[in-house]
């Protein structure tokens, strides 16, 4: 009886020493990471890193979870309900200001001169042909404060307009024809395909291709995390990084592989996402992205402060 408590003694600490060397071995994806989406192709190389493998390849378990209003998600990374999502620069920065601990992992799309893609629409019998026009009137946005409704103020205020005295309403982009044609807004901010939608049944009218016309490139999306999980998983996180700069660079040699994976992980068919542009990616943020939006916020009282780029870019 001795004999056989010595043998399962000495059983029981070879699989714990064996249990505990798997557990070093084990690569990062052992712990899975929920990443929350917006369904925007400024987020697309992480569709790519998702549906070529490459987080996998890099030792990653990455659940996709699509997330209807990315509004939500700075609070779903405070609560652990999320490890990374893609909040907009105002949405991140403004929950940053309020004391949430949020760092940016890496970039996503960005937008510069000429691509004409975002516009202001009005119905085709609409008086209004500038900026000044929209005063005193009513303009749908799918976010108050977000990306489309922030740089359409900056936008108005660059070509002699008032956004102060517009009056914004938010709704969906799936109803944003919608409320333009029926006439409960005069204007409606508008992306693809709901753009060429209005175009084609002749709901609306392009008065401006609004963040084409502006000067230099701003950060349309990111990847962000709270800074404690970051913390204490520097290894998911580096590997994140390079997952998603491997993607940007493969989108860059064949932006096909970007529209196959727009198929997976944006619910719109192939008809529709056909009329979507190829993006453009940034996947390392640098200062000067964090201070473009600093400035375009700090205009429109969106923030008491700068953000520090320092604090804000995860290293």
């Amino acid at each position: 009886m001795h004999s056989l408590t010595l043998v399962l003694r000495a059983l029981t600490r070879t699989l714990a020493t064996a249990t505990l060397l798997g557990a070093a071995a084990s690569p990062v994806w052992a712990q899975k990471i929920v990443f929350g989406y917006s369904a925007s192709t400024a987020f697309a190389n992480a569709y790519v890193a998702a549906n070529e493998g490459l987080f996998k390849k890099h030792g990653l378990d990455v659940e996709m979870k699509l997330v209807p209003n990315s509004a939500t998600t700075p609070a779903a990374l405070m609560a652990g309900s999320l490890q990374i999502a893609t909040p907009t620069a105002p949405n991140t920065m403004q929950a940053v200001e309020q004391g949430l601990d949020l760092v940016v992992l890496a970039g996503g799309g960005y937008y510069t001169k000429g691509m004409e893609d975002v516009a202001i629409m009005v119905r085709p019998d609409s008086p209004i042909k500038t900026a000044k026009d929209f005063e005193g009137k009513r303009v749908s946005t799918p976010g108050l404060n977000a990306f489309l409704h922030v740089l359409f103020r900056k936008w108005m205020a660059e070509n002699g307009g008032d956004y102060k005295k517009v009056t914004f309403t938010e709704n969906a982009f799936a109803q944003s024809v919608d409320v333009l044609r029926s006439g409960q807004v005069d204007g409606i901010l508008a992306v693809q395909p709901f753009l060429a939608r209005a175009q084609e049944t002749n709901a609306g009218r392009v008065v401006a291709f609004y963040i084409a016309a502006l000067e230099g490139s701003v950060q349309s999306g990111w990847h962000v995390a709270n800074r404690k999980w970051a913390d204490e998983n520097p290894k998911q996180v580096a590997a994140f990084k390079a997952a998603i700069e491997e993607a940007s660079a493969m989108a860059l040699k064949d932006p096909a592989i970007v529209r196959k994976a727009n198929l997976v992980y944006i619910p719109f068919p192939a008809d529709v996402q056909a009329k979507f542009p190829d993006p453009r990616f940034r996947p390392v943020i640098t200062a000067d992205v964090v201070e473009n939006w600093n400035k375009i916020m700090l205009e429109q009282d969106m923030l008491k402060k700068p953000i520090d780029p320092a604090k804000l870019i995860y290293k």
